[in-house]
């Protein structure tokens, strides 16, 4: 019962970040923060510094809480395990599926308007994934589990494990740095 009780609280803490994702993003147009070719509907130096607070957790909790789940999903309850190809593609659908209409219909547009035409930039920042603006978020959980789909089989769950894993991240991590 107590692991049930635990899944339960993490899909709740899952669920509570996600609407916390939502308020931070409605937070930004009242900050100036969002985009920086438009002025903020009203300037409000109490919802800035809100919005720098929720900043500073709510993507890496929603990030954790969500890997969790798959670990728990896929140790615990035998999940996303059968056919890796068939798994891989299902995560695609439900994520870059949203990210290719979202990015066409939505954020190429506005990018077009405030900066023209500009296809090497357009191919670039958003089909190749270098800077997809609001977007990024949907690649790097896609990247995520792709790579923590073959790491799981490959790293035992122990201290010796999670330096291992730790490392990897930072290197990752290290690696776009570089690159933005």
């Amino acid at each position: 019962m107590e692991n049930k009780n635990r899944l339960s609280a993490i899909k709740n803490l899952k669920t509570m970040m996600m609407l916390v994702v939502v308020l931070y993003h409605c937070c930004l147009f009242f900050t100036g923060n969002w985009f920086h070719r438009v002025r903020p509907v009203y300037s409000a130096g109490y919802i800035t510094f809100f919005s720098g607070w929720l900043n500073t957790f709510h993507v890496q909790t929603f990030t954790m809480a969500s890997g969790f789940l798959f670990y728990y999903q896929r140790t615990e309850q035998g999940k996303h395990k059968q056919d890796a190809l068939q798994d891989i593609r299902k995560r695609g659908r439900r994520l870059l599926r949203p990210y290719c209409v979202t990015a066409i219909t939505w954020v190429i547009p506005f990018y077009i308007y405030y900066n023209g035409v500009d296809l090497t930039e357009i191919v670039k920042k958003y089909f190749l994934g270098y800077a997809p603006s609001q977007l990024w978020f949907l690649l790097m959980l896609f990247w995520i589990y792709g790579i923590c789909y073959f790491l799981f089989d490959k790293i035992p769950l122990s201290f010796k494990g999670m330096i291992k894993i730790a490392v990897l991240s930072f290197g990752g991590v290290s690696c776009l740095i570089k690159r933005g």
